[in-house]
């Protein structure tokens, strides 16, 4: 047997740590359970999800219902006062954004708010614009396209009011069409049922027994007996 041929022992089966054999043995007094405290006692039992008194985290989180979280989507904010440094005629788009440094960091799209004002005439591109910053930007002589999130077409914002607007009149001339279908349905606005004359029930009702119903030339006559007898052929 050479030196290189001895091998580390197997850490398997270690030997059984001994404590509270004194201080020179380092788990001497406390025997390495420090001072005081539930678990220097014996018989401490850690309960599952128990964090040291505060509110645990299984009791934290909600139970039931939904949460939008998963799939929300981040918007990075930019202010008309943000958007001074670009010169009429630019077009601000979300690549200038980046490059300026006005929008950092992953987002789903841009919405452009209007708290400041807005000097240049400057054709802003992005996802949403709210109410104020539309109008201030056309104010002040731009344009304001709306970038789909679905697709690279963009529409201005008064092309989209537009759009609405067509919608909201369809929409109405659709239901006064139906209101005076319904209403209308005869000339005086109400349906009258087949069969429901009183003079065709009371010609059926005065018909006497005995008497003889003809269909056509080759069909055969019926009599029509009363309620106790039978009807032959």
């Amino acid at each position: 047997m050479k030196l290189h041929d001895v091998r580390k022992k197997s850490v398997a089966r270690q030997p059984r740590k001994r404590v509270g054999r004194g201080r020179s043995s380092g788990t001497g007094k406390t025997s390495g359970r420090g001072h005081k405290g539930a678990k220097s006692r014996s018989g401490y039992k850690r309960k599952e999800a128990f964090e040291g008194g505060q509110m645990p985290l299984v009791r934290r989180i909600p139970k039931r219902g939904f949460s939008n979280y998963p799939f929300r989507k981040v918007w990075a904010e930019v202010n008309l006062s943000q958007l001074d440094r670009f010169t009429s005629g630019e077009t601000v788009d979300p690549e200038m954004l980046t490059k300026f440094g006005v929008i950092k960091g992953r987002f789903d799209g841009i919405v452009i708010l209007g708290r400041g004002e807005l000097e240049a005439a400057v054709t802003i591109r992005a996802h949403r614009f709210s109410k104020t910053a539309a109008e201030k930007i056309e104010a002040a002589g731009g344009k304001a396209e709306v970038i789909r999130l679905t697709g690279p077409d963009t529409e201005s914002t008064a092309e989209l009011m537009s759009n609405a607007e067509v919608v909201a009149e369809t929409a109405a001339s659709e239901t006064e069409a139906m209101d005076t279908e319904v209403g209308g349905g005869g000339e005086n606005g109400t349906v009258e049922e087949a069969g429901s004359d009183p003079e065709d029930v009371e010609g059926v009702a005065s018909e006497p027994e005995g008497s003889k119903v003809a269909g056509s030339e080759d069909d055969d006559i019926v009599e029509v007996s009363g309620a106790g007898d039978e009807v032959t052929e």
